[in-house]
């Protein structure tokens, strides 16, 4: 007589499979992001408008490069732009 928990583990082991394959296809698509972008990258990362981004551009304030009438925004400098701007609890907690 053919055993139940043979057909489960076998199923299991087919789930299992499949969840490591679509883990490694997100893996492999989140490290293809750009590096390098434009407004369009800035404002995914940072969450800000456009207008708010070209006013932070011509203080300066935030980091970036132009070459021509192009800007261009680096991926790892706009996330440590972002985290270097982040509160700690004790200042939030003391502003209160």
């Amino acid at each position: 007589m053919n055993n139940p928990f043979d057909n489960i583990d076998a199923r299991l082991r087919n789930l299992e499979a499949l969840t490591l394959e679509a883990l490694s296809c997100l893996r492999t698509t989140a490290t293809a992001a750009p590096e390098v972008g434009g407004i369009e990258l800035a404002q995914e990362i940072t969450r800000l408008s456009k207008p708010r981004i070209y006013a932070l551009v011509s203080a300066r304030g935030i980091p970036h490069a132009k070459r021509g009438n192009k800007l261009y925004f680096s991926h790892a400098d706009l996330l440590a732009w972002v985290n270097a701007g982040k509160r700690g609890e004790n200042e939030t907690a003391a502003n209160a």
